[in-house]
């Protein structure tokens, strides 16, 4: 039996082949224009679950680097200040140094040195408390305005008669963490961290009790002689004239407590300072280490995002060169099938009268 073709279902399927020709070409052109191969995730479904994965990768390196960078700024103003703390506890090495020389010549000489060891004092004091947006670099955690403040001496007196409590002059640093107590003598310490991986963070602030010490235990550090009353010591010492007064006691906190002789206490003193700037480059050591792990962490995020850029590429984007030449053949097909067609499409009644 034969089937019969009407010129009508000949016109039909002829404009239905003209309009898909027409969608692909459109399709091809707006990839072209986009310059991407999904423009609706209907395009390629698979396509796009890959798409939003890198793009989540991707989003995540983005951060990583943004935490380090903010890391780095961090730890590079915790190394100029620490590089200005131990500039001027050289400074000061050399000033005691040369008063052990001179041997206290006169009451002028030791007034202008210790003036001096007061200025170093107050100015490592003004570097412990340097603040990064709003928080201490040496006391990250702690809510306080200053990460080290002064209690100055006071003696009390109660009872009848009054019984007299002298309390020295401390240094205290503000808390961090959980306060000292019976079942943990020396606190805690919280850090501030950034996250600079999926798996790892850098600790971006500084302990300052175990830099410059802590009159008072606390932050995780026990007590001793912080650097800022040492300082203060010193300067005491070399303000008094070689031959007033007994022997004194250098460390309070020694068990057991030993008195040093006058003529003795002043070198003492400086050993301790060189202690004191050791812990500071011992520091400035922990801060560099610390920002060069950053530093690879951000080239490896570096590297990562332009390995990540890649796939999303290879995922998203076109060839574009082969989608032209697609285009191109499209086009083509399309002129070739609009020129067929109207002949089709041009026969009438007239045609078949005749």
């Amino acid at each position: 039996m034969t089937e019969r073709v009407t010129h009508r279902s000949i016109q039909e399927s002829s404009l239905a082949r003209l309009q898909g020709n027409l969608a692909t070409m459109g399709l091809l052109q707006a990839q072209i224009s986009s310059g991407k191969k999904i423009t609706k995730p209907s395009d390629d479904p698979a396509g796009t679950v890959s798409s939003l994965a890198v793009r989540q990768q991707l989003r995540l390196n983005d951060q990583y680097q943004v935490q380090g960078q903010d890391g780095t700024s961090w730890l590079n103003a915790q190394d100029t200040a620490l590089q200005t703390v131990s500039s001027q506890l050289r400074a000061a090495r050399t000033l005691v140094v040369g008063a052990l020389n001179e041997g206290y010549v006169t009451d002028g000489t030791r007034t202008a040195t210790s003036v001096e060891l007061d200025g170093i004092a107050a100015t490592v004091l003004s570097l412990a408390n340097t603040q990064y947006q709003g928080r201490s670099l040496f006391a990250g955690t702690a809510g306080e305005n200053y990460a080290v403040t002064l209690t100055t001496a006071a003696v009390t007196g109660a009872g009848t008669p009054p019984a007299v409590t002298y309390a020295p002059a401390q240094y205290t640093w503000s808390k961090t963490g959980l306060p000292a107590d019976a079942a943990n003598p020396r606190g805690t310490n919280t850090p501030v961290l950034r996250q600079i991986d999926a798996q790892s963070s850098v600790r971006v602030d500084t302990n300052g009790a175990d830099v410059f010490g802590a009159d008072v235990a606390g932050n995780g550090t026990a007590a001793s002689q912080s650097v800022f009353s040492l300082l203060r010591q010193i300067s005491d010492e070399i303000k008094t004239p070689k031959d007033a007064g007994a022997d004194i006691v250098v460390d309070p906190a020694a068990t057991p407590v030993v008195p040093v002789a006058k003529e003795q206490r002043l070198s003492t003193l400086l050993g301790r300072l060189d202690t004191a700037m050791g812990k500071v480059l011992e520091g400035l050591a922990d801060v560099g280490a610390r920002t060069n792990r950053i530093d690879h962490a951000m080239e490896i995020a570096q590297s990562n995002k332009y390995e990540l850029t890649d796939q999303l590429s290879k995922v998203e984007d076109v060839d574009l060169p082969a989608v032209m030449i697609q285009m191109s053949l499209q086009e083509t097909a399309y002129k070739a099938a609009l020129q067929v067609t109207s002949k089709v499409l041009n026969t009438s009644l007239m045609d078949f009268i005749r």
